[in-house]
């Protein structure tokens, strides 16, 4: 137990200082706009961007896939839970499906190509470069095939 949370107990790769200081973390940005155990869209967007008022699509995809339960909060365990994609223990099978589902925005299990568009065009933005529509129809067409579908257990989209 961490706080008055019960851990999850297939958590086996992630150790006890790990979610210690998961759950301080945690503490730190629910807290931040307010103090209810409760990671809200604005208080991830601060934690991310230091401004709740800056709106990105990749962390508003985000935080919708830490929102496990479709409460528009994220609460200490799915935070471990979805957090835990990102250690270096977790499995390749687990990255590549949270991956896939971070641009497959519309969950058809398919990533189309206006949302790898969507997804891309504001990261690009960032940068101050664009991707033209036959760069983005180029490179979904050419790796549409070799990437998602192979690293996807060969599954289509």
């Amino acid at each position: 137990m961490v706080g008055s949370y019960a851990l999850p107990v297939f958590w086996a790769i992630i150790t006890v200082s790990e979610v210690e200081a998961l759950f301080e973390l945690f503490k730190s940005i629910s807290s931040s706009v307010v103090d209810d155990d409760l990671i809200s869209k604005e208080e991830f967007q601060l934690a991310i961007f230091e401004n709740r008022r800056k709106e990105n699509l990749f962390a508003n995809r985000i935080f919708d896939l830490f929102d496990v339960k479709r409460k528009g909060v994220i609460e200490f365990d799915d935070f471990v839970r979805s957090v835990n994609v990102f250690h270096p223990n977790a499995p390749l099978e687990d990255k590549i499906d949270f991956s896939f589902r971070l641009y497959d925005l519309d969950s058809t299990g398919f990533v189309e190509r206006q949302e790898l568009k969507q997804m891309l065009n504001p990261l690009l933005c960032e940068s101050e470069m664009m991707l033209a529509d036959e760069v983005i129809g180029f490179f979904f067409t050419k790796y549409k095939t070799t990437s998602f579908q192979v690293l996807y257990n060969g599954k289509d989209g």
